[in-house]
């Protein structure tokens, strides 16, 4: 597991739980986050953090945010990814966040829909041999396209980003397994489920629909 950036609590309530105990967004292969502070300006706001390795705090890249009225936009890059493998990034937002008792984390992404939370795929590659990756994707306000809260059967809770200035924002690495091939691959590389043979819900939070993560089944 990799965090970006040690003050970023919302990212240290999730990697530090077992992965037996989390819920779908906390992945057993490969669990990357980040965190932008927020800033008040009129013009773009610009946050850059460490990525850094959550075992043993020892950097191994960087993460960039840049808000604006319209949106977000993120670069991530990190090193020590396992070759081969498809990897998606991802924006997890909290768009009101004083709505949460302290930082918001996933009980709040997915039980307090006051916080406005969600999580929207950002971009996606498969990692060359080197184990370097550099991941870039935007999120304009508004646009639901990307949520993965639909794949899990929860369309309702899909609202996107609608405070850029404000909100909450973590940046996730989601594993899906090996590289597939074909529609498969485009399918890893653009969703939330991708690679799964089946999304085994209902495991850890009962009623919630949720399960460990797409990698509990593989293709591959």
């Amino acid at each position: 597991m990799m965090i970006s950036g040690k003050s970023a609590p919302f990212s240290a309530h999730l990697s530090t739980m077992p992965a037996s105990q989390v819920v779908a967004l906390v992945l057993a292969a490969l669990l990357t986050m980040a965190s932008a502070t927020l800033v008040s300006a009129t013009s773009a706001e610009r946050s850059t953090q460490p990525v850094v390795r959550m075992w043993d705090g020892i950097p191994v890249g960087s993460s960039t945010l840049v808000r604006t009225d319209s949106g977000i936009s993120a670069v991530y890059q990190t090193t020590q990814v396992p070759a081969g493998q498809a990897v998606t990034l991802w924006f997890v937002v909290f768009n009101n966040p004083a709505a949460c008792n302290g930082p918001c984390g996933a009980v709040d992404l997915f039980f307090n829909p006051a916080a406005g939370g969600d999580f929207l795929v950002g971009a996606g590659h498969v990692v060359g041999a080197s184990g370097h990756a550099m991941f870039a994707g935007s999120l304009r306000v508004g646009d639901t396209s990307g949520s993965a809260f639909a794949e899990i059967g929860m369309p309702e809770r899909a609202i996107g980003l609608t405070n850029p200035r404000g909100a909450q924002v973590a940046l996730l690495l989601h594993s899906h397994g090996p590289a597939l091939n074909g529609t498969a691959l485009a399918s890893q590389l653009s969703s939330f489920t991708g690679g799964c043979q089946v999304f085994l819900g209902d495991l850890e939070m009962p009623g919630s629909g949720l399960a460990d993560g797409p990698e509990d089944v593989p293709d591959a």
